[in-house]
């Protein structure tokens, strides 16, 4: 089954699909291993994982579409890919719908961000603009009307918090402004909105408002067990920062053991053997073409 249709039965299903964050196909695998539904592709993670740096805008389109690529082709499991404000305007939306989806990315995510967008909770950055909801929706149609496969997923994610303080965010009541947005890029032609709802109250505001279906989000703003999502009826949630956060916590005590060590020996609790790297990389899968097809 295509991972595209795949990805909607689970969603139809009553079930809260779980999409769990990585950056690179290792990372990918791993989530597959583990379990989930679907691996998530954001944009916190792979600038981190990729340049080091914030998220703050620093990737452009093609560097994402060759992680999502590389993961896809990684795993099994259906891959959504945050596809930033779409990379410009109506147009260059066409062009991000056509090229994930070529790239067997089973759906991506829309912000109704300008240029430059940034990650709404980041401390001392200013704040995003958004653009107006018509344009937004022009964006949705447009994406629609792009994609070959009518199951490629296209999600919208209004970016409200982003744009003031949180006290700000609640002083004006401005959940009223996400569901009104929201509501308008379902009928727009969105298949699902994602919110970002930073407690149990407002994950089920949202789903009593929004007759669409949502997707929400756990991560360190929103530390939200899987389950309030599953009682609300969110067909899909998402862990973003789940895979970039562990990998760094593991990588820096493995390091920091090395240097006070100065001892290989010394870190083997901290490392997977040969054999389970092997195994995670699907090095039987290489053995079996080599000899198959007799290369020597």
């Amino acid at each position: 089954m295509k991972p595209t249709r795949l990805l909607r039965e689970k969603m139809a299903s009553g079930t809260t699909v779980v999409s769990v964050g990585a950056y690179d196909g290792f990372s990918a695998r791993l989530v597959e291993r583990a379990g989930f539904d679907s691996v998530y592709v954001g944009s916190y993670a792979t600038e981190a994982a990729a340049f080091g740096t914030p998220d703050l805008a620093l990737m452009g389109k093609s560097e994402r579409l060759w992680i999502g690529r590389n993961i896809a082709k990684a795993v099994d499991i259906p891959v959504i890919v945050d596809a930033e404000e779409g990379y410009g305007n109506a147009v260059n939306v066409i062009e991000t719908v056509r090229d994930f989806e070529a790239a067997g990315i089973a759906g991506i995510h829309l912000d109704d961000e300008g240029l430059p967008s940034k990650c709404p909770f980041i401390p001392g950055i200013p704040k995003n603009q958004l653009i107006d909801t018509d344009e937004m929706c022009g964006k949705l149609e447009a994406a629609a009307s792009a994609r070959q496969d009518p199951d490629f997923l296209i999600i919208a994610r209004s970016d409200v918090i982003g744009t003031v303080s949180l006290e700000e965010y609640y002083e004006q009541n401005l959940m009223e402004e996400v569901v009104r947005r929201s509501r308008a890029y379902a009928e727009a032609g969105a298949d699902a909105v994602f919110v970002m709802a930073l407690t149990e109250e407002e994950v089920h505001y949202f789903a009593r408002e929004i007759d669409a279906p949502l997707v929400g989000i756990f991560a360190t703003v929103e530390p939200l067990p899987i389950a309030v999502f599953q009682d609300a009826g969110y067909p899909m949630v998402i862990g973003s920062l789940v895979g970039i956060y562990a990998a760094a916590q593991g990588l820096l005590k493995a390091y920091t053991k090395l240097k006070e060590t100065g001892d290989w020996n010394a870190i083997q609790e901290e490392l997977i053997n040969d054999e389970q790297f092997m195994d995670i990389v699907g090095l039987d899968a290489y053995q079996r073409l080599y000899k198959e097809f007799r290369i020597r």
